[in-house]
């Protein structure tokens, strides 16, 4: 199985953003002498609130965290599309793989929050979904041409590339695969292009089950019931996931998701169910919603909305909290239902210190990972 983590962020604490960034890079480095295979980093605005501090751009901080490793991949949970400029977003991407030798996954999502994505592009406004989907679409449409085509043009709604009516003066500039007979750019090509070919290993971090257009052979990334999984699989359609998505489902399997789980060593509810509970507030002001997309409705029973959070991810193996024993038997259910090979791990529950998190990784890594071993 392959096994992923996302960075720490010390979600919910006031912390210094240099120390914030120092423990990334020793994460990075403990994920590589662990064998962890990834690492996902996530995009996150204005944080002033102090909520999931990730950084702002998973682009950047990946490529100065692939310094400290010669071996894990780097995706992103998950690139916002709306709030990029499709072609940049192409070129910082392209680069980023040749950087480091197409260690990159691509992880795409329409995003969670319009305090953002509203002041990146108007369109990108989610309190008019049908919009900001358009938008969304259209961009990870220009992304595909971009990574994957020597030359490419595009003519959408939103965007039209190239600007028409440039012509290059010179006419030793001129090549038939871009410029027509009078000297005008009538295609484009980014430079360098990405190291994997035909582009890096594409993810669809969506909150909302509608994939984008052209997304065929990607994979799916929500978090949800093992139930909820299944019934993927045997709809062949994807289902909605929780606005908090995280890590990818295996090449072998990608049309229908895998998932992410929340650890923690601590055994006992004591410990871990405020941490659960201050999270999972964060994440969602409603508790109908969000539960409504981690299992299905045959799964809930009438109490469970009057359950806590902790308790609620508890019963439905949203979480894993216990020994590494439990863990182990904890993915072996949708190893063996739903022949999932690929789960990332979120370390980010509220109030963990850095020693902890770094603990809790050395010891599902020996403890629990080995048994998993192809």
């Amino acid at each position: 199985m392959r096994f992923d983590a996302t960075l720490f962020y010390r979600v919910g604490d006031p912390y210094p953003w240099e120390t914030l960034f120092d423990e990334m890079h020793r994460t990075v480095e403990l994920a590589d002498e662990l064998g962890f295979t990834g690492l996902w980093l996530a995009e996150r605005h204005f944080a002033w609130d102090g909520w999931y501090r990730s950084g702002s751009n998973p682009l950047l901080l990946g490529a100065d965290r692939a310094r400290y490793s010669d071996r894990p991949r780097f995706g992103q949970c998950g690139l916002i599309a709306p709030d990029w400029h499709p072609i940049r977003l192409a070129e910082d991407i392209a680069t980023f793989d040749r950087m480091t030798r197409g260690r990159v996954d691509i992880g795409v999502a329409p995003g969670i929050d319009s305090r953002a994505c509203g002041n990146f592009h108007p369109t990108g406004d989610r309190r008019d979904p049908d919009l900001d989907r358009a938008l969304y679409n259209e961009n990870v449409e220009i992304l595909l041409k971009a990574l994957t085509r020597e030359a490419w043009s595009h003519e959408g709604r939103f965007h039209t590339f190239p600007a028409p009516g440039w012509a290059e003066a010179n006419p030793m500039a001129h090549d038939p695969r871009f410029h027509d007979e009078n000297g005008e750019v009538v295609k484009l090509r980014i430079e360098p292009g990405p190291h994997r070919k035909p582009r890096p290993p594409m993810w669809s971090m969506a909150s909302r089950w509608r994939r984008p257009n052209g997304t065929r052979g990607w994979g799916s990334a929500p978090c949800a019931s093992t139930s909820r999984w299944a019934a993927s699989g045997r709809t062949g359609k994807p289902t909605p996931p929780p606005a908090r998505p995280m890590a990818g489902s295996s090449p072998s399997a990608r049309t229908s998701p895998s998932c992410a789980r929340s650890i923690s060593r601590r055994p006992t509810r004591r410990r871990s169910g405020p941490r659960v509970e201050r999270l999972t507030g964060w994440a969602s002001g409603n508790v109908y919603r969000m539960r409504e997309v981690l299992a299905l409705d045959e799964e809930l029973d009438d109490g469970d909305m009057a359950l806590g959070a902790f308790d609620f991810n508890m019963k439905h193996d949203l979480i894993i909290v216990g020994s590494p024993e439990t863990a182990v038997r904890k993915i072996e259910r949708p190893r063996d239902e739903l022949g999932r090979r690929h789960i990332a791990l979120f370390l980010n529950a509220p109030g963990l210190g850095f020693d902890r998190v770094q603990a809790g990784l050395r010891l599902f890594a020996e403890r629990a990972m080995p048994r998993f071993a192809d």
